[in-house]
């Protein structure tokens, strides 16, 4: 029996279980730390492991792929074994997977600070104060490994589910503090509006010479804002990737 193992997103996303687009997809597998390689075909293209989906997917997958009855059960009883690479053995897998390190073995660690700062990534959060309450020991290895400085990076908790589901309600998200100038480059900042702090995700419209406010959750409108208009918007850093996140 052999069956497809790897898929890209646009191909996940015809199934029921798994996001319904390409880009729900990407942030989905991104989020999970799904297993990944180069797609064949294309050097610009992932195609993601079936042994990182959940089970319903797995299951789905499978299901509409093998008709034969046989062919089937087994696949039922190597899912269920968590046996996934039997269903088609492949010698370039382990050349895959980057190399998996324990945290015991990092030597080096940073204390990064962790503020008192509730960005709302949802509805309007007032600032009450913004001193260090916690620090946070992180593997130095993953904070140079992004580019960030140490020394102006910190750890922000999230409030709100606008940002989902790039950063979801309770997360913590690590921000680069580094000044930017205007105008930012596209992309997902803490920011700061008259008396309120958010997470949004930053357009900067040329032709307007204004910045869209994006929520990631479609539910919640896109607005736009122009910095130079008196108001008091400030833009507190740039959000770098979501501490250890929760896996569900």
């Amino acid at each position: 029996m052999v069956i497809k193992e790897w898929f890209t997103s646009v191909e996940l996303s015809e199934f029921s279980t798994m996001p319904n687009s390409r880009q729900a997809v990407t942030t989905k597998a991104n989020r999970n730390n799904w297993l990944k390689r180069r797609a064949l075909s294309t050097g610009n293209t992932f195609e993601y492991h079936i042994s990182s989906f959940h089970p319903d997917s797995q299951k789905e997958i499978i299901e509409t792929l093998l008709t034969d009855s046989s062919d089937l059960e087994k696949a039922r009883e190597i899912i269920k074994n968590n046996k996934y690479s039997d269903l088609n053995p492949t010698d370039h897998l382990e050349k895959n997977v980057g190399k998996i390190q324990s945290l015991a073995d990092f030597s080096n660690w940073i204390e990064l600070p962790v503020f008192d700062v509730y960005a709302a990534a949802g509805a309007k959060t007032l600032i009450n104060s913004e001193y260090q309450i916690a620090s946070l020991s992180i593997p130095g290895e993953l904070i140079t490994g992004t580019g960030l400085d140490p020394k102006q990076s910190a750890v922000i908790f999230v409030d709100g589910d606008s940002m989902a589901p790039t950063i979801d309600d309770g997360d913590r998200v690590l921000v680069d503090l580094r000044e930017f100038q205007h105008p930012v480059k596209n992309g997902v900042y803490v920011i700061r509006i008259d008396d309120a702090v958010y997470i949004k995700r930053l357009n900067w419209d040329i032709a307007k010479g204004v910045y869209n406010i994006i929520s990631d959750n479609g539910q919640y409108p896109t607005f736009e804002i122009n910095h130079n208009n008196g108001r008091n918007f400030k833009i507190i850093g740039k959000v770098a990737t979501v501490v250890m996140k929760t896996v569900s």
